[in-house]
């Protein structure tokens, strides 16, 4: 019994190194090279499109933009004013009524939380608002006139990126 024992202790590590010795199949390295090849072909292009990123993403912007200004009206008890401008593609927000273009913030402009400064924004290259847009939110949240209003963006004035729905009554942004 003493003899048999370590007969198969010595076979057993000698066993165990000889297969981790060894390296990947070619089978394995051409299976990782084939997935490596399908992901990069796929994902490639996603990154190097900036524009349809930038679309979305101003869309989203303008979507957090208007359920915050309905928001502060809410919180402050105040009218607060959402302003589109189609030709320059700008919209911002304040607390009086001012153009449409957003050039002047009239001395009552509601500040961008953490930036501390006028919340304003201008659509990136290719994207455009669907028409300009004049609306305020009332200390209830409710929109002001009390209809449904709609934000449409597009990108190269023909694709559409998104719509934004304000709905009556209750002022919900969707």
């Amino acid at each position: 019994m003493r003899n048999f024992l370590p007969i198969i202790t010595n076979t057993f590590t000698s066993t165990c190194r000889t297969r981790f010795n060894h390296g990947f199949t070619m089978v394995e390295l051409i299976l990782v090279l084939v997935v490596f090849g399908i992901l990069s072909a796929i994902a490639l292009p996603r990154f190097s499109d900036r524009v349809d990123f930038d679309a979305r993403g101003f869309f989203d912007q303008t979507q957090n933009m208007i359920r915050f200004a309905q928001k502060t009206a809410i919180a402050q008890r105040r009218p607060v004013w959402v302003q589109i401008g189609q030709a320059d593609g700008v919209i911002c927000l304040t607390y009086v009524q001012v153009n449409a273009n957003c050039q002047n913030d009239a001395g009552a402009p509601v500040m961008s939380p953490g930036e501390q400064n006028w919340f304003r924004r201008t659509a990136p290259a290719d994207v455009s608002f669907g028409a300009g847009a004049v609306f305020s939110f009332n200390a209830l949240g409710q929109p002001n006139p009390n209809s449904a209003q709609t934000v449409s963006l597009f990108q190269n004035a023909t694709l559409a990126v998104g719509t934004i729905r304000v709905e009556a009554e209750t002022g919900y942004v969707h």
